[in-house]
C-alpha cells in the first residue's frame, strides 16, 4: 500500500452538498455500533499486538483507541456548543500531542473502550432528540477551516469511526471492508 492509502485507507471525508433525513438516520444507526466494532476487533489484543503500527511512523493501534475516545469526546461536546450558542467554534486538540502522553501510550484500552460506549450512548441520544431544523445548526472548525452543519459533523463522526478502524485493520493484518 502506498502512503495516501495507509493514511486515508477509507479516502478523505468529503462533505455533501445535503443530506437526507434518512441519511442522518443511517448514521445515527452507525454510530450506535461503533463501541462494539471496537471492542469486537480489539478483544483478546496482546501487548505486541497493542504496539503495531498501521504505517512506519504512525500512532500504535493503542494510541489509535485511546485518539478515537478522546475525539469522540470532542464531537459530542461541539454538538452540545453548536445546539446552544451562536457563532459557535469547533473546541479542537493537539491530537498529535495529546497521542503522546504517557497516558495514550500506556493506559490499558479498556478504559477508552469503556469512554466510547459512554460517549457513544449520550451522543447518539442526543442525536436522536434533534429535529431536522437542529441538524442545520454547526460550528465553525478552525482545523478544516470551514463551516460544518451538524449534519456534515455526524457524517465526519461516522468516517472518523470507520477511518480508524480500517488503520487498526491494516497494523493488525486483517481485511479492510468498505
Amino acid at each position: 500500500m502506498d502512503l495516501q492509502a495507509l493514511q486515508y485507507p477509507i479516502g478523505k471525508w468529503t462533505p455533501k452538498e445535503q443530506h437526507t433525513w434518512e441519511e442522518i438516520q443511517e448514521s445515527i444507526a452507525q454510530l450506535k455500533t461503533i463501541p462494539a466494532q471496537y471492542k469486537e476487533l480489539t478483544a483478546g489484543l496482546s501487548e505486541e499486538d497493542l504496539l503495531k503500527q498501521y504505517r512506519k511512523g504512525s500512532w500504535t493501534v493503542r494510541q489509535v483507541i485511546h485518539h478515537v475516545a478522546d475525539i469522540h469526546v470532542l464531537y459530542f461536546v461541539r454538538f452540545k456548543h453548536a445546539l446552544t450558542e451562536i457563532n459557535s467554534e469547533g473546541v479542537v486538540s493537539k491530537i498529535d500531542a495529546w497521542a503522546n502522553l504517557e497516558e495514550a501510550k500506556n493506559a490499558p484500552i479498556e478504559y477508552s473502550l469503556t469512554l466510547l460506549e459512554g460517549t457513544h450512548l449520550r451522543w447518539t441520544y442526543l442525536l436522536e432528540q434533534m429535529t431536522e431544523e437542529d441538524f442545520q445548526k454547526g460550528y465553525y472548525h478552525p482545523t478544516r477551516k470551514m463551516y460544518l452543519t451538524l449534519m456534515d459533523a455526524v457524517d465526519v463522526g461516522v468516517w472518523h469511526s470507520k477511518h480508524h478502524l480500517a488503520h487498526i485493520k491494516i497494523a493488525l493484518g486483517k481485511a479492510i471492508d468498505l
